[in-house]
């Protein structure tokens, strides 16, 4: 089987290991870029319990220093901090 990994991906994966997501922290964040962006859309997608992904979303707001999704997915896409 062959596996194409597209740019996105690429980009996900660069900035995971930047910021130095666990691999649970960037399973949320890579289900986010693809659209999930709400809770409960992440919790069903996930098949997680709203604490646990709250918790995980506070772990990634601290390491990428960012206080909303809206400020995150900026610095993924601007490479900047809206700071």
């Amino acid at each position: 089987m062959v596996q194409v990994v597209t740019d996105l991906e690429q980009k996900i994966g660069s900035f995971c290991s930047q910021y130095a997501l666990s691999p649970q922290q960037t399973r949320i964040f890579t289900a986010m870029m693809h659209g999930a962006l709400s809770n409960d859309s992440l919790c069903r997608e996930l098949r997680m319990r709203p604490g646990t992904l709250c918790k995980h979303l506070r772990l990634i707001a601290r390491k990428t220093m960012t206080i909303s999704r809206t400020e995150l997915l900026y610095l993924f896409y601007e490479g900047q901090r809206g700071r």
